[in-house]
């Protein structure tokens, strides 16, 4: 049985969000000690994360009161049909074609009619991780596409780019989590996904907070 991890690895300076504290990973213990122990800081919305609706909502839950059926499921794979899935660099036309758009329905392939619980959207951004426009150029969900999740009842979304929303907007992440709709963001390896629909694990923290770094993977 194969698994395709949709995760970035947490490690020490990590790219992360404009303004998001930075992200330290240090071992601590010294060579007499005779055993390793790190030191983890940083904010929970680094690498692949999770937001529960607690990061826009006041009354809404948090990761540990999410429930785990929700997080693991039939996934739809969702794709914009016109990206090269292969290209990294930024400055490719396929990679100008997605730069600050918005990411309407009809831009999306083979949109099944009913949806599954969760869905796994694919835009081709993941390749431009690590560049300086990784995280304010990137493509994100119209309003009639997230309305259209809300309606079809889906549990949670999965992306591969770093905001459903246009930077420092926030209408796609409030329409979304009002309705318990889990939001993963930067999740990578998308190119390896070739079926319409995976077995998906988004496996968070038990954690008391709005959000939580995520091991996400398909099989």
């Amino acid at each position: 049985m194969n698994y395709i991890d949709l995760s970035h690895e947490l490690r020490d300076k990590i790219p992360v969000y404009p303004r998001d504290p930075d992200f330290i990973l240090k071992n601590i213990t010294l060579k007499k000690d005779n055993y390793s122990m790190f030191k983890m800081e940083g904010g929970l919305h680094t690498g692949t994360h999770l937001d529960a609706p607690y990061h826009y909502m006041e009354n809404g839950k948090k990761v540990n009161e999410l429930n785990l059926n929700s997080l693991i499921g039939k996934a739809n794979i969702l794709e914009i049909g016109y990206v090269d899935y292969h290209t990294n660099d930024l400055h490719h036309e396929n990679a100008q074609m997605i730069k600050n758009k918005e990411i309407m329905i009809d831009t999306i392939e083979k949109l099944p009619d009913q949806l599954e619980r969760i869905i796994i959207l694919k835009t081709g951004w993941f390749n431009n991780w690590g560049s300086d426009d990784y995280f304010t150029d990137n493509p994100y969900l119209s309003k009639e596409l997230a309305k259209l999740l809300v309606e079809n009842g889906i549990s949670g979304i999965a992306i591969d780019i770093p905001n459903v929303d246009k930077q420092d907007k926030s209408r796609i992440h409030k329409i979304l989590l009002k309705n318990n709709i889990w939001i993963v963001e930067n999740i990578t390896n998308v190119d390896k996904l070739i079926k319409d629909t995976y077995q998906a694990y988004f496996i968070p923290l038990n954690i008391n907070a709005e959000a939580s770094y995520v091991r996400a993977f398909v099989k």
